[in-house]
């Protein structure tokens, strides 16, 4: 993998889109727990790396993603409340959709097989201690 910013205009763009659009999604995903923020966060820190150094120092200095950021460089994995939260979003909004809203069984059984999925991807990914020290702040590279 090329781990060197392009120089290319037209490549440079595409990845500033792309790393805008996973933004996007992982905002979407801090409300909404059945889409997750963390792989689109690292995915935007890297079209942002690989498109305009500028905006992937600007998401790593981000007081909302910069931490967890740093958190996934320095130490490969998240923070037991954040994923505690994660999950607790998640059972929350699954228990109000079920109970608020008149689904049909196949999207009930739908809906409880992409949560599974999800709880899966938040469980597998490692569990870094709360009190664990703060991983180094990343501005750049």
């Amino acid at each position: 993998m090329d781990l060197k910013p392009t120089t290319e205009p037209i490549k440079s763009f595409l990845y500033v889109v792309g790393g805008w659009c996973c933004v996007g999604l992982a905002v979407v995903g801090a409300v909404l727990p059945l889409l997750p923020t963390t792989p689109f966060l690292l995915l935007a820190s890297y079209c942002f790396y690989k498109g305009s150094p500028r905006l992937h120092a600007w998401l790593h200095r981000s007081k909302r993603f910069g931490p967890t950021l740093d958190d996934w460089h320095h130490y490969r994995g998240i923070r037991k409340s954040l994923k505690y939260r994660a999950v607790a979003m998640v059972a929350a909004v699954v228990t109000v959709s079920f109970v608020l809203s008149s689904l049909p069984d196949w999207l009930r059984i739908v809906l409880v097989v992409l949560v599974g999925i999800g709880l899966v991807v938040i469980w597998r990914i490692p569990t870094l201690p709360d009190d664990a020290p703060r991983a180094p702040r990343m501005t750049a590279g």
